[in-house]
């Protein structure tokens, strides 16, 4: 008969694979808003964006969370001489000297940006100006006239904000840098 191990398994591969989703929904975001009228709400491409955009990401950021944090907790309840945790715990010391947050005065290493994420009552993606002409401004486009068509983006960067012991907080969330660390931890 079969025993079981009598702890939650976290597939690293899973994670990375959710990490790798999350990144791409952003980075098409840009190529998505270069590609729609920007004065058409009901653009094909822009319409399927904000039909699956929030709730994508809401659901991916959340689950890497979680399963981060889990695995975390299994690492942290390892033999110190054990090498899974001796290895782990030298990926964590590498990333939680990353910057998660912009403006970051809350210290966040990949447990608290994990718990932030976990417990924000705010997901709030930021956008910023596009550089580059849009699809729809040939002249621009083609180097035969100033760019006439404004558009903007998301900037990889997500607002957070909650409350702890009755104090709010509030991260902008780098998301490349969150999807490094992870990267950083289960691809061992």
């Amino acid at each position: 008969m079969k025993t079981f191990s009598g702890s939650y398994v976290i597939d690293k591969n899973a994670i990375l694979n959710k990490t790798y989703r999350l990144l791409c929904l952003f980075f098409a975001n840009k190529e998505i808003a270069r590609r729609s009228d920007p004065d058409d709400p009901e653009a094909p491409l822009k319409a399927l964006e904000r039909r699956f955009f929030e709730g994508e990401v809401s659901r991916l950021l959340i689950e890497i969370a979680v399963a981060i944090r889990v695995l975390d907790d299994q690492m942290k309840r390892l033999h110190k001489a054990d090498e899974a945790r001796k290895i782990y715990e030298k990926h964590l010391a590498k990333v939680d000297k990353y910057q998660f947050g912009l403006f970051d005065d809350l210290k966040l290493n990949l447990r608290k940006t994990c718990n932030k994420i976990i417990h924000s009552d705010v997901m709030e993606p930021h956008t910023k100006e596009g550089w580059e002409p849009h699809e729809f401004d040939s002249e621009a486009l083609y180097g035969d006239g100033d760019q006439s068509i404004n558009w903007e983006h998301l900037n990889g960067y997500v607002r957070l904000a909650g409350r702890e012991r009755k104090e709010e907080w509030y991260v902008l969330l780098d998301v490349e840098v969150f999807v490094t660390a992870v990267y950083e931890i289960c691809s061992d």
